[in-house]
């Protein structure tokens, strides 16, 4: 799965707990609201989200046409190495942003961490954000099969859903504090969905995957 996102020739953006390069692009003319965050692997037991964005950057190469993007396609690749869900120091990257519900009791296996942002790879997207003023988020995450939204994302949302037939919902289920939801959706109010890919292997669900991932960057007139 990492030689995957090596072969695209991307940029390092930044380095792994571990020491392992973190890859991303900028790709397409800088519009005037600035780019569409589009990111995968954020949970290293989730490599269906990393095989997800890797397709697209393909599509993408061969022609495909979309708003201006940033694009990681795997932000955890220390936890994609050992096939599990946090980074080598145990933190659940998606609870170690420096939302304001932020906050160090968790649940058993999302450890924030030590202290918001306090991981390398959390700060290299950080920085990723900030330098591009980013204007609205994709993150792919499973296994629960919805296009979950944070953020003025309704619409956004809705017609995602339409595309690959997973609904739209306003609430995950349970709480999320520390998440990129949270500090960029719910801080900032940004749009922010998170694609929730349904569990198993990518091509049990490839073509939906694909479908979501065009629509979301083809339909940003509501973003």
């Amino acid at each position: 799965m990492l030689e995957d996102v090596r072969a695209l020739g991307l940029e390092e953006v930044g380095r792994s707990v571990e020491g392992r390069e973190i890859f991303g692009a900028v790709l397409g003319a800088a519009g005037e609201d600035g780019p569409i965050l589009v990111l995968g692997g954020v949970h290293g037991d989730e490599p269906s989200s990393v095989e997800a964005v890797v397709g697209l950057v393909g599509r993408l190469a061969a022609g495909l046409a979309s708003a201006p993007l940033v694009i990681v396609p795997a932000l955890n690749p220390d936890g994609l190495a050992r096939g599990s869900k946090n980074n080598a120091r145990d933190v659940d990257l998606n609870r170690n942003f420096a939302a304001r519900n932020w906050r160090a009791e968790h649940a058993p296996g999302y450890f924030p961490g030590a202290a918001p942002a306090s991981e390398p790879e959390t700060q290299a997207l950080a920085r990723l954000v900030e330098a591009h003023a980013v204007r609205g988020v994709v993150a792919v995450h499973a296994p629960f099969a919805c296009v979950n939204y944070d953020g003025p994302a309704l619409a956004w949302a809705e017609a995602v859903a339409a595309a690959c037939g997973w609904p739209a919902r306003g609430d995950i289920g349970y709480p999320t504090p520390g998440s990129l939801g949270s500090w960029l959706g719910v801080d900032r109010g940004l749009p922010i969905l998170t694609l929730e890919l349904p569990p198993g292997p990518h091509a049990a669900f490839g073509q939906r995957a694909a479908a979501a991932l065009d629509a979301a960057i083809r339909g940003t007139g509501s973003v």
